[in-house]
């Protein structure tokens, strides 16, 4: 179960977003919080998993994923987790979503061009568990928050 977190933990989880190379001593100081204090905090965030990990956030297009796909797929009945760990192991598959509505599973998916999307697209279509998929291509992203964010109000 989560715990709620109070606005010091807002605070950090905050300053790392903007300063994610800043130093304990640093960020202590510019909370006005004891070194020790941001230690305990973080660590009971990571404990917790409320804080999953600490890594550069990647602009797809700055390693040549310039095309953003979403995939809607209708998968067999009962196939759920056989579908999943099969489209887990495709790299272009960036998240897999169990969905409502129209469709059973809902992927994001990134490729270089669009022959490389055909080829991922092809992938999926070739895993026996799929029987129909529709997918949108993303000209823009207008919008693009983390949970940080979200905790943060930006």
């Amino acid at each position: 179960m989560s715990q709620p977190l109070d606005q010091l933990d807002v605070h950090i989880i905050a300053e790392l977003r903007r300063h994610p190379r800043t130093s304990m001593a640093d960020l202590a100081r510019s909370l006005g919080v004891a070194r020790g204090t941001v230690y305990a905090r973080l660590d009971r965030l990571e404990n917790t998993g409320t804080i999953s990990g600490y890594g550069p956030d990647i602009a797809p297009s700055g390693v040549g994923l310039d095309v953003l796909a979403f995939c809607t797929l209708e998968i067999a009945q009962g196939s759920h987790d056989k579908t999943a760990a099969s489209l887990a192991s495709i790299a272009q598959i960036l998240a897999i979503h169990t969905v409502t509505g129209t469709g059973d599973l809902h992927c994001r998916v990134v490729a270089r061009s669009n022959d490389h999307l055909h080829e991922v697209l092809q992938l999926i279509a070739a895993i026996p568990t799929v029987l129909r998929s529709q997918t949108q291509l993303a000209l823009s992203t207008v919008l693009d928050r983390s949970i940080a964010d979200v905790l943060i109000g930006a």
